[in-house]
């Protein structure tokens, strides 16, 4: 029985540790978008790094997912980071800005998705494959992991970064109208969509895509 737990909380933390970096990442990318398009509120603040300690939030990136090791359920490993301050007024071009910076978290989460399947698939033939077992463990929870994320904030419910994805291609003023209007209602939004498992029906095809990819 013990070995069991042993073995659920190693992986949970190496699911973790997957998540960790993945959120690391989609919150820097978030963070030199911005510098790249005229905003150093997140550069100012440090947050243009891959230095965990800098995006860590005590409930969304510590709290939940330890809980979520140690009683596992159902759910997937999930979790969230700091969000990343900016200021669109000092976008170059406010809606592009606001697209852009917006896409590049989930934009990086699949750069890191497509990273991690194609190292998947070359430790597959490794020999001899039991050495790296523990790799390809950890591989393909960081594939999984960053295919969640990327498809989770592309939904376009603030405060997601699909909503802000909105903004190129339906105008700022439609956009601002549409968050200001969405946005009070954003969480309740959120948590119809997770009771309903409208999030599981988007997700399934992915992930029996991607399962498909990894085999």
């Amino acid at each position: 029985m013990s070995t069991n737990l042993g073995m659920k909380i190693a992986v949970g933390l190496m699911q973790y540790i997957a998540l960790l970096f993945s959120l690391t990442v989609h919150e820097s990318a978030h963070a030199l978008s911005a510098h790249y398009m005229g905003d150093d509120t997140a550069k100012h603040m440090g947050r243009i790094s891959l230095n965990p300690i800098a995006h860590i939030d005590i409930i969304g990136t510590v709290v939940i997912p330890l809980f979520m090791i140690f009683f596992p359920s159902s759910i997937p490993l999930f979790g969230w980071a700091k969000p990343v301050p900016v200021n669109p007024l000092n976008f170059r071009d406010r809606e592009g800005g606001i697209s852009l910076v917006s896409f590049a978290g989930p934009f990086s989460n699949l750069i890191l998705m497509i990273i991690a399947v194609v190292l998947y698939k070359v430790v597959m033939h490794v020999p001899p494959l039991a050495v790296f077992q523990p790799l390809r463990m950890f591989l393909f929870y960081l594939a999984a992991i960053n295919l969640i994320l990327a498809i989770f904030n592309l939904i376009p419910v603030p405060p997601l970064d699909g909503s802000g994805v909105l903004a190129k291609f339906i105008g700022l003023r439609h956009y601002e109208d549409y968050v200001s209007k969405i946005q009070p209602y954003g969480f309740i939004i959120l948590m119809v969509l997770i009771y309903f498992n409208i999030f599981d029906i988007i997700f399934r095809p992915f992930y029996l895509m991607l399962i498909k990819i990894m085999s």
